[in-house]
């Protein structure tokens, strides 16, 4: 495992540098529905939270459980709507000695979004490219410590779509789980837990600058891709390609403030079409499972733009 992990490293030598996304400048309108909605790719179905958006096939609408059809929210966490340097956001506290959800004091939040009734209705029904987006700012002044999870897009197979994550060893082939991490001074990766193969191990180990396979947990993926600043806003998005039962040509690619930082490619999420993409993973805590994750402070992070589209098949 640690011969991969500094091939990997080895080989993001000579991949293009860690993109810097640090000095763009906050998004307006324009920018915002371009890094949301990216205009190579039309779109047949979807919603946002966003305002001043307009994409044709993408609803508006607003930053409530009903209307995301939000559920299995974790108990014992608040994710309130609130005013945050202009945008209505969801607001995740994470009180000092917080880490895993499990654990007491509880911080940050979790819940899955399924979006509108009728993005439900097509990822249900099979759709095999989605796209999934969000603003996120953390706190100026915060203090990183180890790293924490955001949230990504996640799927499978009807109830095992559910909890693919914490370390989960059963019934992997039937769920996938894309979150993201923040870890020591804002270094960005995806996090994923597909199933476990050789084939899949090879495709994330290959992602520059940085891939390391965890193999009790997630695989961190193109760790340093990219970096967060505490105090500003980032614009998040996510498209996750399905693979074709029993290929590996399943793609996640991520954007950040509208510049292509990770791209996974030829790997598998699922065995047969009962497996779906269902929605957000909209997932947020320090850790981590052990208390040296916990964050140092009493902190906060906000979450706004929620965005969600079926990619048409011909774009």
């Amino acid at each position: 495992m640690l011969f991969r992990s500094i091939l990997t490293a080895l080989c993001g030598l000579a991949a293009l540098a860690t993109v810097s996304v640090n000095a763009v400048q906050q998004a307006s309108s324009s920018d915002l529905q371009d890094w949301l909605f990216p205009t190579f790719h039309t779109y047949s179905s979807g919603f946002t939270t966003a305002s001043g958006v307009a994409v044709d096939g993408i609803s508006n609408v607003a930053l409530s459980d009903s209307a995301l059809n939000v559920i299995k929210v974790t108990s014992g966490l608040t994710h309130n709507v609130v005013q945050q340097n202009g945008k209505t956001a969801w607001q995740a506290i994470y009180p000092q000695g917080s880490w895993n959800p499990s654990n007491t004091p509880k911080g940050g939040f979790g819940l899955y979004v399924n979006g509108t009734d009728d993005f439900k209705a097509a990822v249900a029904g099979g759709a095999n490219q989605v796209l999934f987006g969000y603003s996120i700012m953390f706190q100026d002044g915060f203090e990183w410590n180890m790293g924490g999870k955001i949230p990504g897009g996640y799927g499978g197979v009807g109830s095992f779509a559910y909890e693919c994550s914490g370390g989960r060893q059963d019934n992997r082939e039937e769920c996938f789980d894309l979150r993201l991490m923040w870890r020591t001074n804002g270094e960005g990766e995806l996090y994923t837990y597909l199933p476990l193969t050789d084939e899949n191990a090879a495709a994330q180990l290959v992602v520059p600058p940085l891939t390391i396979e965890n193999t009790d947990y997630g695989f961190s993926v193109g760790r340093g891709s990219f970096n967060f600043t505490a105090g500003e806003w980032f614009t998040i998005t996510e498209r996750i390609l399905l693979n074709d039962p029993d290929s590996y040509n399943g793609q996640v690619r991520i954007w950040i403030n509208g510049q292509s930082v990770i791209e996974l490619e030829g790997v598998s999420m699922r065995n047969s079409t009962d497996s779906v993409v269902m929605g957000m993973h909209f997932q947020t805590f320090f850790g981590g499972s052990t208390s040296d994750w916990a964050s140092p402070i009493n902190q906060s992070a906000w979450f706004a733009d929620v965005s969600g589209a079926i990619v048409d098949s011909t774009s």
